[in-house]
C-alpha cells in the first residue's frame, strides 16, 4: 500500500514537472524570427523613412522659426511680482537686455510670459506696511517699457534693456515663479529662455514682519 502511494506521488510530481524543455526555447525562437521578419518588412522600412522625414522637417521648422542671432539676458534686480493691495492680482515685470548679432536690426512685436501677454498702462503697485499705517508703493525700472501692440527695435550689433508688465487675476502665496518668456520678431520668430521671478524684497519683508506680530 505505501509503494502505491509513493508511485502516485511521484507520478504526479512528474506530471506538473517541465519535461518538455524544447517549448521555451522554440518560443524564444519564434519570437526572434517575427522580430526579424518585421525589421525587414517592407512596411518597417516605410514607417522608418516616414519618421525620419518627420524628425528632420521638425528641426528644420524651429531651426526656421528660431533666432540663433538673437540673446537674452534676464535682468534679476528690475525683475519681480508682488501682490496688488486689496485685489487679487499679482503684478509682474520682467525686465531682460537683449543682444543681436546680426547684421540686421529686427523689431520685436510681442513679448509673451507663459500665456501671459503685455499690458499696456501700468497702474502704481501699492500695499499697506506691516502695521496698516502707511502704503508703500514700488518702483519701476528706468529704461524703455514694452508695451503690446508695440515695435521695439533693436539695431544690428546692439543691444537693448526693455522691461514688461503681466498681470495675473491669481494670487501666488510662494516667493518664486518659475516659467519661459517668448520674445516674437516681426517675422514670427521665437526666442525663448526660461526664467526665475522673484517676490519683490520689500513684500518680503513686510510678510515677514506681519508672521512676527501675529
Amino acid at each position: 500500500m505505501p509503494k502505491k502511494r509513493i508511485s502516485n506521488f511521484i507520478f504526479l510530481c512528474f506530471l506538473q514537472t517541465p519535461v518538455f524543455k524544447g517549448e521555451e526555447e522554440d518560443r524564444i525562437g519564434d519570437i526572434k524570427q517575427l522580430i526579424s521578419q518585421i525589421i525587414t518588412s517592407e512596411a518597417f522600412a516605410v514607417v522608418v523613412f516616414v519618421i525620419s522625414i518627420a524628425i528632420g522637417l521638425y528641426l528644420l521648422y524651429n531651426r526656421k522659426k528660431s533666432m540663433p542671432e538673437i540673446s537674452l539676458e534676464l535682468l534679476k534686480d528690475d525683475t519681480w511680482f508682488a501682490t496688488r493691495d486689496k485685489r487679487n492680482h499679482t503684478g509682474i515685470v520682467v525686465s531682460i537686455e537683449i543682444n543681436n548679432k546680426a547684421t540686421y536690426g529686427i523689431y520685436v512685436k510681442n513679448c509673451k510670459l507663459s500665456g501671459y501677454s503685455p499690458k499696456d498702462k501700468v497702474e502704481p503697485i501699492c500695499f499697506d506696511d506691516a502695521k496698516g499705517e502707511n502704503k508703500q508703493s514700488l518702483n519701476f525700472p528706468q529704461y524703455k517699457q514694452f508695451c503690446r501692440g508695440q515695435e521695439f527695435y533693436i539695431g544690428p550689433y546692439t543691444s537693448q534693456k526693455m522691461w514688461v508688465y503681466y498681470e495675473s487675476r491669481s494670487v501666488n502665496m510662494s516667493n518664486l515663479l518659475e516659467t519661459s518668456l517668448v520674445l516674437i520678431d516681426s517675422r514670427n520668430k521665437r526666442k525663448s529662455i526660461r526664467i526665475a521671478i522673484p517676490r519683490h524684497k520689500d513684500q518680503i519683508a513686510i510678510y515677514q514682519e506681519m508672521s512676527r506680530m501675529w
